[in-house]
């Protein structure tokens, strides 16, 4: 049996004017998503970014960048690397080619082990980028951590200051989208032609003619880590034998627009509330069970980055409260300044950090259009004076 995590498309959105609602083409045998209109967004980098880094490196090999495309890249694989402890390096293959004639924006395959020294939960796939930050050393020797596909044929802004044009995609996002993938915010669910829902079952043949610059696994039916912590609206888990695997119950709850994330971390980053998991009704492989639901978190909101659409004019350089405090449910090492939140009140910029404090909280009010300071930005008060 390989040791391996499986290579899983986690993300194909179409881009060719198509609706949610409407059938599209099909790239690589994924269901595609686009929004098919510009909407106009902007949330920045968070602010650690121009702090200080914290100790993880994530080295890139480029084929077929351009410079434009190549900076854009590196300011993403920054904005992770100021969030995210580590002490072993991640390693990724970035390709910059025409992906299909369906219009997709990106792909992600993450390489990775299960059962390893320091694994947190046994049975479960973890991706190589995370394992490795458990266990302390490279598992995976000779083998890129994960594989991401970014489509040169796309109307791209390659710059990072967010202000994307009408007509253009943000490549920064999607590039930070692609990456949250690499990092272990992906899953293992499938349903297949004959209605049959799965945990661990994927093969090569699922997403044909793709390849990966790694060996596909056999899986052996174990799910992934990030498939460990879904649960029904009832708060049933589904990766922990409740459920016949594979099974059409199992299809079922995968496609019950109810599966939710049951993790401490996401739980105390949404309110006290569970954050909700992209299930639709039908099951489209690379983006059902791997994004957070878009209806829940649409454009605009902080959480939105890993939901499945995107627009064209908007532009998100912040991977939200979710979705990090996914990445630490799962086993990260994550800043504990990183969520850190940004709204727009009354033509100001208003932050308060950290967010949740069990101490003090600061805070900076900022003039959106003159980016006049009007606020303290070094101003702590206590949350709970003694």
């Amino acid at each position: 049996m390989k040791n391996l995590i499986t290579a899983t498309l986690v993300l194909i959105i179409a881009i060719n004017f198509c609706n949610a609602q409407s059938n599209c083409n099909r790239t690589f045998g994924v269901a595609c998503y686009g929004s098919g209109y510009d909407e106009y967004s902007k949330t920045d980098a968070p602010e650690s970014l121009f702090s200080e880094t914290r100790g993880l490196t994530i080295g890139v090999t480029y084929q077929g960048f351009t410079a434009p495309a190549q900076t854009a890249f590196d300011f993403s694989k920054q904005i992770w690397e100021s969030i995210l402890n580590g002490t072993v390096p991640i390693k990724v293959n970035a390709y910059f080619l025409p992906i299909g004639a369906g219009g997709s924006l990106a792909i992600t395959f993450p390489n990775g082990r299960k059962n390893f020294a320091g694994a947190i939960v046994n049975d479960v796939w973890y991706p190589t980028s995370l394992a490795n930050q458990l266990s302390g050393t490279e598992l995976n020797t000779g083998e890129s951590d994960f594989d991401i596909f970014l489509n040169s044929s796309v109307n791209w802004y390659f710059g990072t200051d967010g202000i994307c044009p009408i007509g253009k995609y943000d490549f920064v996002s999607v590039a930070l989208h692609e990456i949250c993938h690499g990092l272990g915010l992906v899953g293992l669910s499938k349903v297949d032609s004959l209605g049959i829902g799965s945990l661990g079952t994927l093969t090569i043949n699922d997403f044909s003619p793709a390849i990966t610059s790694f060996p596909w696994p056999e899986l052996d039916t174990f799910p992934g880590i990030f498939d460990h912590f879904l649960m029904t609206l009832d708060g049933t888990p589904i990766a922990n034998g409740s459920f016949l695997n594979p099974s059409d119950t199992l299809a079922d709850i995968l496609t019950s627009n109810q599966i939710y994330w049951n993790g401490i971390n996401g739980l105390q980053y949404n309110s006290n509330l569970e954050p909700r998991i992209y299930s639709p009704a039908t099951f489209a492989l690379g983006s059902s069970m791997v994004h957070l639901n878009e209806a829940t978190y649409p454009t605009g909101n902080e959480n939105e980055l890993m939901t499945p659409f995107a627009n064209s004019h908007s532009s998100n350089h912040h991977p939200g409260p979710i979705a990090l405090a996914i990445l630490k449910d799962i086993g990260w090492d994550v800043d504990p300044d990183f969520n850190s939140i940004q709204e727009s009140i009354s033509g100001y910029n208003f932050q308060i950090f950290p967010n949740p404090s069990a101490d003090f909280i600061s805070w900076n009010f900022k003039n959106n259009e003159e980016g006049e300071i009007v606020g303290d930005s070094a101003q702590s008060v206590p949350l709970f004076p003694r």
